[in-house]
């Protein structure tokens, strides 16, 4: 943890735990046990890079199991839409179409769009208070997660479906940001601004699956 940690506006801590514990929702983990399972099973069936995006998934918990070992994310309390989601994604790793449930919810939405989002604001964050280590940590997040959404891309072969299902699953993705607002907004941040980034995000995912 970075030394100047505990110097900073509560608000800011308050908004940065909030973000973090996106990635790492401690707190809730549980509910999901079965997602590491099912994560590893389903690696062994696609060639390529799935075996190392679900081994960098678990480093990004151990970058955030480490960092807030003096100030944990246990009682982060994290929004009903948000467990929605990842409720969603255990679903999704046992139905037929698999593949395309997975990377449209997992690589396009939750990756693609609300992670993306996410780390560009404690990208941004970490800079203006010099939390030097935090930053050099979601730095290399931010690589491993553009990557983790490049691959998804090549898990989707129905172009209808999947574009069907991000424009189903958009509404889901708002409304997580929605409900942050309280903590987001003193980062310095418009839930309406982060919106329209998300709708720029959503489009270009569609594009890029389009002109496949």
């Amino acid at each position: 943890m970075d030394k100047n940690w505990f110097s900073l506006p509560k608000e800011i801590r308050d908004g940065i735990k909030y973000l973090s514990a996106h990635f790492y929702p401690v707190s809730i983990m549980n509910r999901w046990e079965i997602l590491k399972k099912l994560s590893f099973e389903k690696a062994k069936l696609v060639k390529g890079y799935s075996l190392q995006q679900v081994i960098e998934e678990i480093e990004h918990f151990d970058f955030f199991k480490e960092y807030f070992k003096e100030d944990p994310l246990n009682e982060v309390q994290l929004p009903p839409s948000y467990v929605k989601l990842f409720d969603g994604l255990v679903e999704d790793f046992m139905s037929p179409k698999w593949k395309e449930n997975v990377a449209t919810r997992f690589h396009m939405i939750t990756e693609g769009i609300l992670a993306t989002v996410g780390l560009k604001i404690l990208n941004e964050t970490s800079k203006r208070y010099n939390l030097s280590e935090f930053n050099e940590g979601i730095k290399r997040i931010i690589e491993d997660e553009a990557r983790h959404v490049n691959f998804g891309f090549s898990l989707i072969e129905d172009k209808e479906y999947a574009v069907k299902r991000i424009e189903e699953l958009f509404p889901l993705a708002v409304q997580i940001v929605k409900e942050g607002k309280e903590k987001i907004e003193p980062l310095g941040y418009s839930i309406d601004e982060l919106i329209a980034l998300m709708e720029e995000l959503k489009r270009s995912r569609i594009n890029k699956i389009l002109s496949k």
